[in-house]
């Protein structure tokens, strides 16, 4: 397959970023795996194999990410956040203010009966209450 771009217009912002993922992904495990293995000292030596870790995780990525079930897989996910319905400014405030305000109320409603349980407990004499000597 090479590294020829398959249906390079479709599903673009997707393929670039899981590009972006992948690299970064594939360049940290290839540079904490060559640490493991060559004295890390800071200098131009190091520096030219991180980025040639880098650029290897690069060539791979592309090689990974253009193969056709990939690419496909990529270009229906990018279709599904197309058909995606974002909310207004507006709708998010307001969605926030009753997500804020249900989990107030159930706080308080877990309080109370957590207050109410324990003063049922220790009015049978189940909970005892400790003073520390």
């Amino acid at each position: 397959m090479g590294l020829t771009n398959y249906k390079k217009s479709q599903g673009r912002p997707t393929r670039q970023i899981a590009l972006c993922v992948v690299v970064a992904s594939l360049s940290w495990l290839l540079i904490s795996t060559a640490a493991l293995f060559v004295r890390r000292q800071v200098g131009i030596g190091w520096l030219s194999i991180c980025i040639a870790v880098i650029g290897l995780a690069a060539v791979i990525s592309v090689a990974i990410l253009n193969r056709p079930r990939w690419a496909d897989f990529l270009i229906s996910v990018q279709a599904e956040i197309d058909k995606v319905t974002w909310p207004s400014k507006a709708e998010v405030h307001k969605h926030t203010i009753v997500v804020l305000m249900l989990l107030v109320s159930m706080s308080v409603i877990v309080f109370g009966f957590d207050i109410v349980w324990m003063w049922v407990f220790r009015t049978i004499g189940f909970l005892v209450d400790v003073k520390p000597e």
